[in-house]
């Protein structure tokens, strides 16, 4: 049922002008080496990739369908992720608030605050797996606040649904499904929900919406799961301090400082209900899930360094047990959010704080590509392939250079649906690896036949990308011949 108060329609109006603003920066800045990567899934669908799970090549092909391979197509479903997944949001707080009077005040509070986080100022604009997640991990805690709030067993076919569309977004979409079987087994409401046909159908749903990434894992050696899965065996525990470290400044820099605290104090009010059993069995199920990600994050970093990013998929959760728990410090939190992100938008158009070139990761990430390429294109033979073992590198060159052969080598490749090259000559362009050029070295094992009078190649030329005269990185081009074994392994493909 839609809410019908000014407090609803001006939360509307506000996300419709935030999403506008969005859509104005994402066809203002370039694509960084991941979306064109991405993109470059898009542009060869498969039932999963190598990766990630196929959401994103999907979300992205849709875009692109509409608005042509242009950065609005890549990037448009990104703002409106943002903005639907926002409605879902404050209605799942009225639910998991029981409809009370302050509801819809929650409800707007859970909002802003996820919207001041950069993991949706900024991912609702740079696309990755994890835009699709968050939307579908919204809808999926809309679902389950429906279905403790209204009792109808029929919520968990929507439940299952998203939960599978969840994973077919990003592997990390397990914890939360975790979580909720979990919570179905610990509480009495739960255990009864066993019993009925609905869950079991939604879960059956769920695996179903699943189950094309299964398919591709089986008929190739398993290799996604073992990637991601892969990572849960490593054990360094000597450094698990400074991984610990890094995780806690991650996430107080994607979420913004004072957002993190209003976070952690909505935890704290959260967890204390829990021990003292005070909360219900709503809330318990907000709790799990957050305990259970969080304890298999926290036992990853005893191994190995946990990406900032990979904890996004709880901040739709952190907002709604901040918004139901917090009282304090709200204002501050959403003000400095929005300015945080504001400046990142300016930063990444204008660039008005000069900050020296070495450590501008936006001018790295962002800084340059199309006059690059331009340099490319016309330092290479127009019938000569460009080759590059760089997925990110050879995507971008490939997007804003279309009518070019851009060739990719290395173990990934085999794993791709995409035409096999067997061209063995080429230009190899790779990024400096030091600060004076260098000498492409041959070994028994790469991908490069050895000259017969030198034991590897010398550059051609540099080239430099940079953007207003800020140089953000060099490269070095290599007149180079490929092994022809290449094509038996499925190492060296062309680009689509």
């Amino acid at each position: 049922m839609l809410v019908k108060n000014n407090l609803f329609l001006k939360l509307s109006i506000g996300l419709v002008l935030l999403t506008m603003i969005r859509m104005i920066v994402a066809v203002s800045i370039p694509l960084s080496p991941d979306e064109a990567y991405y993109w470059m899934w898009s542009q060869a669908l498969d039932y999963s990739f190598y990766d990630h799970p196929p959401m994103i090549a999907l979300w992205i092909k849709a875009g692109c369908l509409l608005w042509g391979n242009t950065e609005l197509g890549i990037r448009f479903l990104g703002p409106l992720a943002a903005l639907l997944g926002s409605i879902f949001v404050f209605f799942t707080v009225k639910d998991f608030n029981n409809h009370q009077a302050d509801s819809d005040q929650k409800g707007v509070i859970a909002v802003l605050l996820l919207n001041a986080t950069l993991t949706v100022g900024v991912g609702g604009i740079i696309v990755t797996p994890d835009t699709p997640l968050l939307f579908f991990v919204c809808v999926f805690l809309w679902a389950c606040g429906r279905l403790l709030y209204t009792k109808s067993a029929q919520y968990w076919w929507g439940i299952g649904a998203s939960a599978g569309l969840a994973l077919l977004s990003k592997y990390t979409a397990l914890l939360l499904i975790g979580a909720l079987g979990l919570w179905c087994l610990l509480t009495k409401e739960g255990r009864g929900y066993l019993k009925t046909k609905s869950l079991w159908g939604g879960a059956f749903l769920s695996v179903a919406i699943f189950s094309p990434v299964i398919f591709w894992n089986a008929h190739h050696h398993w290799i996604s799961f073992a990637k991601q899965g892969g990572r849960t065996t490593d054990w360094n525990p000597h450094r698990a301090l400074q991984f610990l470290s890094e995780l806690l400044g991650g996430q107080i820099g994607l979420s913004s400082p004072v957002i993190f605290i209003c976070f952690v104090i909505g935890l704290f009010y959260l967890t204390r209900s829990v021990i003292q059993r005070k909360c219900n069995a709503s809330s318990f199920l907000l709790w799990l899930m957050i305990l259970l990600p969080t304890s298999v994050f926290v036992q990853h970093a005893f191994g190995d360094r946990v990406q900032a990013n990979w904890v996004g998929l709880l901040y739709p959760v952190l907002a709604v047990i901040t918004g139901l728990y917090v009282s304090k410090f709200l204002k501050t939190a959403i003000i400095l959010g929005f300015a945080i992100v504001s400046f990142v938008y300016i930063q990444t158009i204008f660039a008005v704080v000069p900050l020296p070139a070495q450590k501008d990761i936006l001018l790295k990430q962002l800084g340059g590509w199309a006059s690059f390429a331009q340099l490319v294109n016309k330092s290479v033979p127009q019938d000569m392939p460009i080759i590059s073992d760089n997925y990110g590198l050879a995507s971008e060159l490939k997007f804003y250079l279309p009518h070019r052969q851009i060739m990719v080598i290395g173990d990934r490749w085999q794993y791709f649906n995409l035409p096999t090259s067997s061209v063995t000559q080429g230009y190899f362009i790779r990024r400096q690896r030091t600060k004076k050029v260098s000498f492409l070295s041959v070994g028994q094992d790469d991908y490069f036949v050895q000259p017969t009078d030198s034991n590897g190649y010398a550059p051609l030329q540099e080239i430099v990308r940079a953007k207003g005269g800020r140089v953000a990185q060099y490269y070095e081009l290599y007149d180079v011949n490929l092994r022809s074994n290449l094509v038996i392994t499925g190492q060296s493909k062309f680009l689509p």
